[in-house]
């Protein structure tokens, strides 16, 4: 199911709600995909406000953002 909303933050350019595992700490963040490959997202961080890569596996649940407004293509 994760893999369903990161390709529909990609494709429809939408932001998403993630949780997220880095070593022992659990974060969550809205994010908006650029790329998925080889395991890894290429994405937009507005919690770190800068891109980052996450690894898919580490990538626990995520979600649409609520009062998603959508971004300008």
């Amino acid at each position: 199911m994760v893999e369903y909303f990161l390709k529909a933050s990609m494709e429809r350019n939408r932001i998403i709600n993630i949780i997220y595992l880095k070593g022992n700490e659990i974060t969550e963040r809205s994010i908006k995909v650029f790329e998925i490959s080889n395991g890894n997202v290429k994405a937009f961080c507005f919690l770190r406000n800068q891109s980052r890569i996450f690894k898919m596996e580490n990538i626990l649940s995520a979600a649409f953002k609520q009062n998603d407004v959508k971004m300008a293509k």
